[in-house]
């Protein structure tokens, strides 16, 4: 898909924007949370932007909020992404349940809990849902493990997939406090320890039958994979901005050997950039983008977050090695996007297998 929309307007508040970043770096050395800017992000209204499937139009302003958090702190992005892509689910699903849970995570007051990679690798065929749903009066008893999730506190709400005996795949919401829902130790992960993140472990969970999201497992995950994949996007790019922006100006000298790789990536992310844009505007109308271009666009997102991060280290000398720097920052955290599912390795065996 050839760009033809100018890129969107900043979004963030500046003084919003300048407390992410200078909480970056505490966020990196878990020194504090990333939920720490939730309430913010709700009160100025940015958390349910384009919800559900682009239905007001402002699904490219709602990745615009995404990129402009990830060019200065990543945990936070992510755990945005993650919590946005659970006021997706629920507003998708648009059940009297969902109605309810949704508003505390519009306003920040409490965190989405989005455990859906194992849906989407089913989906693919790439993967299986290990999370079992065995019928009860009034519902279903969820067992078996989610290995990893993110956003896991106390008052959270889980959106996840589960499988019936029958072979039904069902999409649930469920708190993180429901009796039978154990969260695992805080995984200790480079450069992104402040998320709560961990695996999870049913044991006979119980989830009433108006906490079902959607019994129509194959249309309901299509409805959201565009939001879920453009918002990704528009995290990795805003690591890539960040990225290149540093390299770019660190050019003088004997970094200047840099300068052709620096512009080449400049430019791959700029029309990145503009896509990403044109794609999140056709959410939900006549022409929404096809499973192909979304694929293809987040693994050029992640391709390029890399490529930027690792120019910026290597033009920022020394000093890109010491671990408190931002640009040692940005790099690990650049080193956790090929493994954010989809993955790397899934992305390019999906768009293998689509070809």
């Amino acid at each position: 898909m050839t760009p033809t929309t100018p890129p969107t307007p900043r979004v963030l508040d500046a003084g919003l924007l300048a407390d992410l970043r200078a909480h970056a770096g505490a966020l990196d050395h878990g020194n504090a949370s990333s939920r720490r800017s939730f309430e913010d992000l709700g009160a100025a209204g940015h958390l349910g932007l384009g919800a559900p499937g682009n239905t007001d139009g402002r699904l490219p302003e709602m990745a615009e909020v995404v990129r402009e958090i990830a060019e200065v702190c990543m945990s936070t992005a992510f755990s945005v992404w993650a919590h946005r892509m659970v006021v997706e689910y629920l507003l998708t699903a648009d059940t009297p349940f969902a109605t309810t849970a949704v508003e505390p995570l519009l306003t920040g007051a409490t965190l989405g809990v989005t455990g859906m990679a194992p849906a989407f690798k089913d989906l693919a065929g790439c993967g299986t849902i290990e999370v079992t749903a065995a019928p009860v009066d009034g519902g279903y008893e969820l067992s078996g493990p989610l290995r990893w999730a993110s956003n896991l506190h106390p008052d959270a709400t889980l959106v996840t997939a589960a499988r019936t005996e029958a072979g039904e795949r069902l999409i649930v919401a469920l708190p993180l406090s429901t009796p039978g829902v154990r969260v695992g130790e805080h995984f200790d992960l480079l450069a992104m320890g402040s998320t709560a993140s961990s695996s999870l472990r049913f044991h006979g969970a119980r989830v009433p039958h108006d906490q079902v999201l959607s019994h129509d497992f194959e249309s309901f995950l299509a409805a959201v994979r565009p939001t879920f994949l453009l918002l990704q996007t528009a995290m990795c790019l805003g690591l890539a901005r960040t990225g290149i922006d540093q390299a770019s100006a660190q050019l003088a000298g004997v970094n200047a050997v840099f300068a052709a790789e620096t512009d080449r990536v400049a430019a791959d992310l700029a029309r990145a950039e503009a896509t990403l844009t044109d794609l999140a505007a056709a959410v939900g109308g006549h022409s929404t983008p096809g499973k192909k271009d979304l694929l293809s666009l987040r693994l050029t997102a992640a391709e390029l977050a890399t490529a930027a991060t690792a120019l910026e280290i290597r033009t920022a000398g020394g000093k890109g090695y010491a671990g408190s720097t931002p640009a040692n920052r940005r790099y690990r955290e650049a080193a956790f996007i090929p493994l954010q599912s989809p993955s790397e390795a899934q992305l390019r065996w999906e768009l293998a297998t689509h070809a």
